[in-house]
């Protein structure tokens, strides 16, 4: 196994094995598809961390981080209100129709970053969550939403419907 998770085969790991808690000690910055956006943990938004420049960052974390141009603060599990999440999804997907690149990130950069993510391309793209889910898990293997949020974007998108 490689530092950063990956087996030295160089497959990419079972999204389900990674440890409780675990965050990289290094940046996390993953491009969804051909999109020009990126999922990335909390050192993805620092400048001294990485070598990217990103238009617009969108922060899920508990405070803002250095690069954020927008702050949505989601809990990574049950106690997030239905109208924090809404405002969130609704953010991600008003800077996916923007010209530019855009961040979304978290803590880790596995489950309300990547939650966000699969509930703007599922909205904009007239996709199934589960779909647009699989999307963001080709570009980061570990995004695996907490059940909470989930179920708080499928709420989302069938409402929107």
């Amino acid at each position: 196994m490689t530092r950063n998770g990956t087996p030295d085969d160089g497959e990419p790991p079972d999204p389900l094995i990674r440890p409780k808690g675990f965050v990289a000690d290094e940046a996390v910055v993953r491009r969804i598809g051909d999109r020009d956006c990126y999922l990335g943990n909390a050192l993805a938004a620092d400048p001294d961390a990485h070598g990217r420049s990103f238009d617009f960052v969108l922060s899920a974390t508990a405070e803002e981080l250095p690069l954020t141009t927008h702050h949505r603060p989601l809990v990574d599990g049950r106690g997030n209100e239905w109208a924090a999440f809404a405002a969130a999804v609704d953010t991600a997907r008003t800077l996916y129709r923007r010209d530019g690149s855009v961040l979304v990130n978290c803590k880790a950069g596995v489950s309300r970053s990547a939650t966000l993510l699969a509930a703007t391309i599922a909205a904009e793209e007239d996709r199934r969550f589960r779909e647009a889910l699989a999307i963001v898990q080709d570009a980061r293997p570990f995004a695996m939403p907490n059940p909470a949020l989930h179920e708080l974007a499928v709420v989302y998108l069938a409402a929107r419907s």
